[in-house]
């Protein structure tokens, strides 16, 4: 059943402060949400102490990785000054300390766990949202393990290499998911508050992965249709993404070509076009 109707089961690996969880939680769904950082786990437990307590809600502190890595627990680098960076991942630490001159903080060993192991817990869910910083990847591939696969998948592709992104969506297509969508994140915080399923209405909060895959009103596409926006937004990343010239210049304020970004990013958004930044996926089988 692919139609999103209350009372589903919905994965959040990658809850962060709970941003796309309360959203969830308010459609009506019931969530097991995964973090790692021990501090955003106790925040979100207090947050929602009455969905937890009702069972609406799991809240699982650990960190999500890949099955063939056969952990019971490990290394998971959180952030000072920007939380939603925290990884297990070495290479993403590597790249925010070096391209981003924002180093992490120590590492602490958290309990691991895998898709595996919570679908075992838990069931197969409706929806499968992933954000979890480098190991997104790792997830996905799990999916072949499952007997049951998920109705939906989100997830956060990265913008590091094209081959891994055009790999993920090959993936889940041999796995039955056959519709994509590319959602540009920086776009949701904008738009209107949107109507409840049982009254009410919901704004998404800084950092929500927006609406469901279920209710998103993008249209669904063909792989090679997203893979053909992938490989535009990569070509635009390289001319005027962070690590261009033309952020160089913007950066330091230098005439046209600080202006000319601005102007791309605006019209990008006028259009719905994608943008480089916060860019996720969607899946359908």
């Amino acid at each position: 059943m692919n139609h999103q109707t209350s009372n589903q089961l919905i994965f959040d690996l990658g809850f962060h402060r709970g941003e796309d969880t309360d959203h969830y939680l308010a459609l009506g769904h019931r969530v097991v949400a995964v973090e790692a950082n021990p501090e955003l786990v106790a925040a979100g437990r207090q947050r929602f102490a009455a969905e937890i307590s009702s069972g609406q809600l799991q809240l699982v502190h650990a960190a999500v990785v890949g099955q063939h890595r056969n952990l019971s627990t490990v290394a998971f680098h959180p952030h000072p000054s920007r939380s939603e960076w925290g990884s297990v991942d070495l290479r993403w630490v590597r790249r925010n300390a070096e391209a981003q001159k924002l180093p992490h903080g120590a590492p602490i060993e958290v309990a691991a766990t895998t898709l595996p192991r919570l679908v075992d817990a838990h069931g197969c869910p409706w929806l499968l949202k992933i954000d979890i910083e480098g190991a997104d990847e790792e997830v996905l591939a799990d999916l072949k393990l499952l007997p049951q696969k998920p109705a939906f998948a989100s997830w956060e592709t990265g913008k590091e290499s094209l081959k891994s992104v055009i790999n993920q969506h090959r993936r889940l297509y041999a796995l039955g998911y056959k519709k994509f969508r590319i959602v540009q994140q920086a776009y949701i915080e904008r738009r209107e508050i949107i109507s409840l399923p049982h009254g009410g209405t919901y704004q998404f909060s800084p950092g929500s992965s927006g609406p469901t895959p279920a209710s998103s009103t993008q249209p669904w596409r063909s792989l090679r249709w997203v893979l053909w926006q992938y490989r535009l937004l990569f070509l635009i990343y390289g001319a005027i993404g962070p690590r261009s010239r033309f952020a160089r210049a913007s950066r330091s304020k230098i005439g046209w070509l600080a202006w000319l970004p601005q102007q791309l990013r605006r019209q990008a958004e006028r259009w719905a076009i994608p943008f480089p930044g916060w860019v996720d996926s969607h899946a359908m089988r």
